[in-house]
C-alpha cells in the first residue's frame, strides 16, 4: 500500500503588506486548515516560516490554536528551517545554525515538540549542508525528485528517502514529486489517483510524496474557486480518506521511523526545475525554456529531458547587480554583528543584543534576492525591508536605537557629526574597492570605478536606502510581453507556470532596458541636441569617456580625502575625453552629519597641436544623473517641490523638463523624509520614473522602480566650468 506524505509550505516574506498577507489567510491558510482538520486520519507535514508565524500569532491566534490541536492529535508535525527563510548556502555558517535553531526553538514553545526535519527555502541544496543541518538537529530534509533526477536516478527509484553525507556527517533526504506539483491542485483527483497506483508499483511500502507551497491551495489565480468553491479540495480529502486500502497518510517522521533508506545519494548543486531556467541570462533563459518546450513534443522527451538542467541560483548575484550589492551589504553588517557579539565588553546585551541579531535574520530573507514567476527582487517595498533592518541592525550595533536616535556609544565615537567614519573596502566583491562614508544620518557608499558613482546612501534615521533602486534588465520571457502586443493570444492557465495574462494593455511598449546599473552621481557629457525621450529610454549617445569609467579617488599622497572641521572630504576625478579633446573631471564631495556637498570642477587641458588650439571651445550639455526611490514609491504620499515653480503633475512617477531651477526636492508624507538638491547656479532638470515589465502570480505587470533625475548645463567653455550643489536630507 503507498503512504502519502502531504507538506505544505506557507510563506511570507519580511516586508509584504498586511492586506496581502490577510488575503492569502482568509483565501488559502484558514480554508485549507480547517478542511484539513476534518479529516483526523490525513496527516499534514507543515512548515509556517518565522515571518508569517509571528504574524498569525500577532493577527490570528485562533489559527495557532487550531494548528496546536492537531499538532497535540498527531495530526501534524511541524517542519522547521531558517527563521526567516533565508538561502542556508549563502549566508555565514553562524547565521545558518542561528536562524534554524531560533525557528526550533519557537516551534518548541509554542507546539511542545521539538522539530526532526526541515523545509529548504526554495529547495536550494548544496552539498556541504548536512554538517549545519545535523548540528542543529535536524534528521531529514525535503528537496525535488529534481535533485535525484540530475544526480543520475530515475523517477521510478524515487518512492522513498536516501542518506547523504558531507565529511561523515549523515542526513536523510526525501524527493518531492515533480508530477504531483502539477497535478495538486490543478488537475482531477482521478489524476492524483493514477499516480498513487504508479507508485504502488514501485516496491515495497512505497511513498509519494506532495511537497509545495500553500499559497497555490487559495492565493495563486483562480485557485480559491477551483479549490474550494468547486470542491475539489473536499473531493480530494475525502478520497485520500475513504480508500484506507490504497493509501495511507503519514508525516516524514513516520515514514522514516518504519523504513529504512532506499540507498544513498550525493545530489548536485541545485533547485526545483524552474529556478534552473530563470537564474539564466535573458538570452539563455529564453533558450532553455523554448528547447524544453520543444523537447516535450519529442517522442523521447523523457531520455532527453533528464538530462537537461538550467542555471545556478547564485547566478542571481551575477544577473542582477542589485541583488550583488544587497547579499554583499548582508555580509557586512553579518561581521560587523558577529564581531560586537564576540566582544564581551560591548554593549549589545540582553534584549538589545537579540533585537539587533533578528534585524539580521530578516535581512537574509531570500525573496528580494531573485526573480522568476516568484521571487521579489523586481518588489520595491521587499528590497526596502532589507535595508531597513540591515540599517536597523547597524543603528544598534553603534549605540543607537533602530531609527538611529543619538545615544551614547563608546563602542564606535566615529558617529559624532564632527567626526565621520571612512573605510575603503571591496564591499561587492568585484575586485575593486568602494568607499564607505558613514556619520550619525548617513551611510554613503561610492565607487570609484564605476564612474566615481554614489551606489549607496541611507538615511539612517529612517532607515531608509534612497538608492534602492532597480535597473531596467531584459529577461527571458520579454519575448512573450511582445507577442501579446502584437496579437498573441493571452490565455489563461491555471498552473501559474504557463501564465500568459498581463495586468493591463501595452506592456510592450514600456520594453526598454538599461546599459547600466542605475546609480547615482553619474556624469554625462551630451551633444546638445540630445533628446529627453533618448535619454529616458537608454539611447542616447556619449560624447565622452567619462560615464562608468574608473576615477581616482585621490586617496592616497595628495591628502585631497581626509577630516577637516565642517567633515569628511573625498575627491573623485578622472582625466579622459570629449569630443576628442582632454578633459579633467573633478567632484569633490564634504560630507557633514545630513548634508553632502558636492562641487564639480571641468577643465579643458588639450594641448598645442597641428589640429587644435590651446583650450580651444568645446560645447555640450553636461549631466549629473541620480536614481532614487522612498518606500512610498510613486504613491499619493510623495511628490517633487519645486520652489517658485508650480508643476501639473509634481508625483514621484511623473516625467519632464524643468529650467532655470535653483532647487528641488523629493518629499515622502508617508515616510516623512525630504531630500533637497539646492544648486549654486540655475540648473536645468529632467525627471522621469525608472518602470520595470515583470511577471509575478499574476501576470506580467508595469513596476515603479525609482526616480530618474538629471541635472545638466548647457556648456560652451574654452578653459573650465564649475557647479555645485548641496544634498540635504531631513526628517519632516
Amino acid at each position: 500500500m503507498p503512504n502519502f506524505i502531504f507538506c505544505i509550505h506557507n510563506h511570507q516574506p519580511v516586508g509584504n503588506f498586511g492586506h496581502v498577507i490577510e488575503d492569502s489567510y482568509e483565501n488559502a491558510y484558514l480554508p485549507f486548515l480547517k478542511a484539513v482538520s476534518k479529516y483526523p486520519s490525513i496527516k499534514l507535514s507543515f512548515h509556517i516560516t518565522g515571518y508569517l508565524l509571528d504574524w498569525l500569532l500577532e493577527n490570528h491566534k485562533e489559527y495557532i490554536e487550531m494548528l496546536r490541536e492537531m499538532v497535540k492529535k498527531g495530526q501534524v508535525e511541524m517542519m522547521g528551517g531558517g527563521y526567516y527563510e533565508p538561502i542556508l548556502a549563502v549566508i555565514p555558517p553562524q547565521d545558518r545554525i542561528g536562524q534554524i535553531k531560533m525557528m526550533s526553538d519557537k516551534l518548541e514553545e509554542i507546539f511542545g515538540k521539538r522539530t526532526r526535519g526541515m523545509w529548504l527555502a526554495e529547495r536550494i541544496w548544496e552539498p556541504q549542508l548536512p554538517v549545519y543541518l545535523k548540528e542543529v538537529g535536524m534528521e531529514y530534509v525535503v528537496v525535488d525528485d529534481y535533485h535525484f533526477v540530475k544526480a543520475g536516478l530515475r523517477k521510478e527509484q524515487l518512492a522513498g528517502y536516501y542518506i547523504t553525507e558531507d565529511m561523515g556527517v549523515t542526513l536523510k533526504v526525501f524527493p518531492g514529486s515533480e508530477r504531483l506539483r502539477y497535478v495538486i491542485p490543478f488537475k482531477t483527483v482521478d489524476k492524483f489517483m493514477e499516480n498513487i497506483r504508479w507508485v504502488e508499483t514501485l516496491g515495497s511500502n512505497p511513498a509519494a510524496i506532495f511537497a509545495d507551497d500553500g499559497e497555490k491551495f487559495g492565493t495563486w489565480p483562480g485557485t480559491h474557486q477551483w479549490v474550494y468553491a468547486e470542491g475539489w479540495f473536499d473531493k480530494f480529502l475525502e478520497t485520500v480518506s475513504e480508500n484506507k486500502e490504497l493509501i495511507k497518510p503519514v508525516t516524514f517522521s513516520e515514514y522514516m521511523d518504519s523504513n529504512e533508506p532506499i540507498g544513498r545519494v550525493y545530489l548536485p548543486t541545485t533547485s526545483y526545475m524552474e529556478m534552473g531556467e530563470w537564474a539564466l541570462p535573458a538570452e539563455a533563459s529564453q533558450t532553455y525554456t523554448n528547447l524544453i518546450n520543444e523537447i516535450k513534443t519529442w517522442q523521447d522527451r523523457d531520455r532527453i529531458r533528464r538530462f537537461l538542467q538550467g542555471g545556478f541560483w547564485r547566478n542571481f548575484f551575477a544577473k542582477y547587480p542589485e541583488a550583488n550589492w544587497m547579499h554583499k551589504r548582508m555580509l557586512l553588517v553579518s561581521e560587523e554583528v558577529r564581531s560586537v557579539v564576540a566582544d564581551s565588553s560591548a554593549h549589545l546585551k540582553g534584549a538589545h543584543k537579540w533585537a539587533t541579531t533578528s534585524h539580521l535574520y530578516k535581512a537574509q530573507c531570500n525573496d528580494a534576492c531573485w526573480h522568476g514567476i516568484f521571487g521579489g527582487l523586481y518588489l520595491p517595498h521587499l528590497r526596502t525591508a532589507v535595508y531597513e533592518n540591515l540599517i536597523k541592525a547597524e543603528n544598534m550595533l553603534e549605540g543607537e536605537g533602530e531609527r538611529g536616535e543619538a545615544k551614547t556609544s563608546n563602542l564606535y565615537p566615529h558617529t559624532s557629526n564632527l567626526t565621520p567614519m571612512v573605510q575603503e573596502a571591496d564591499f561587492d566583491a568585484d575586485t575593486f574597492n568602494e568607499i564607505l562614508v558613514r556619520t550619525q544620518s548617513l551611510n554613503l557608499f561610492f565607487s570609484p570605478h564605476n564612474g566615481g558613482s554614489l551606489i549607496e546612501m541611507d538615511y539612517r534615521p529612517k532607515a531608509v536606502n534612497l538608492s534602492n533602486t532597480l535597473s531596467r534588465w531584459e529577461e527571458g520571457y520579454h519575448y512573450k510581453v511582445k507577442a501579446q502586443g502584437q496579437g498573441g493570444h493571452a490565455g489563461e492557465a491555471k498552473s501559474i507556470h504557463d501564465l500568459r495574462m498581463s495586468k493591463e494593455e501595452g506592456l510592450e511598449n514600456y520594453l526598454f532596458f538599461d546599459k547600466y546599473q542605475r546609480v547615482s552621481l553619474l556624469d554625462h557629457f551630451f551633444k546638445k541636441e540630445e533628446r529627453f525621450d533618448a535619454f529616458r529610454k537608454s539611447a542616447h549617445e556619449e560624447m565622452g569617456d567619462f560615464f562608468c569609467k574608473p576615477y581616482k579617488s585621490m586617496s592616497q599622497g595628495s591628502g585631497a580625502r581626509g577630516q577637516n572641521s565642517k567633515g569628511m572630504n573625498i575627491v573623485l576625478s578622472r582625466a579622459g575625453k570629449v569630443r576628442n579633446q582632454q578633459v579633467t573631471l573633478e567632484k569633490s564631495l564634504l560630507i557633514n552629519g545630513d548634508e553632502v556637498e558636492i562641487k564639480y570642477l571641468i577643465k579643458n587641458t588639450t594641448s598645442n597641436s597641428k589640429l587644435q588650439t590651446p583650450n580651444s571651445e568645446l560645447s555640450f550639455r553636461f549631466g549629473i544623473e541620480f536614481n532614487l526611490i522612498f518606500p512610498c514609491c510613486d504613491g499619493s504620499e510623495g511628490f517633487y517641490d519645486i520652489p517658485g515653480q508650480d508643476i501639473k503633475d509634481r508625483g514621484l512617477g511623473s516625467s519632464g523638463e524643468v529650467v532655470g531651477i535653483r532647487q528641488i526636492d523629493l518629499v515622502d508624507k508617508w515616510t516623512k523624509m525630504r531630500v533637497s538638491f539646492i544648486f549654486n547656479k540655475d540648473t536645468s532638470v529632467w525627471r522621469f520614473p525608472v518602470e520595470t515589465v515583470s511577471i509575478s502570480e499574476a501576470g506580467f505587470e508595469r513596476i515603479f522602480q525609482g526616480a530618474c533625475l538629471l541635472f545638466f548645463w548647457d556648456i560652451s567653455m574654452d578653459k573650465t566650468f564649475e557647479a555645485g550643489f548641496k544634498i540635504k536630507i531631513e526628517s519632516i
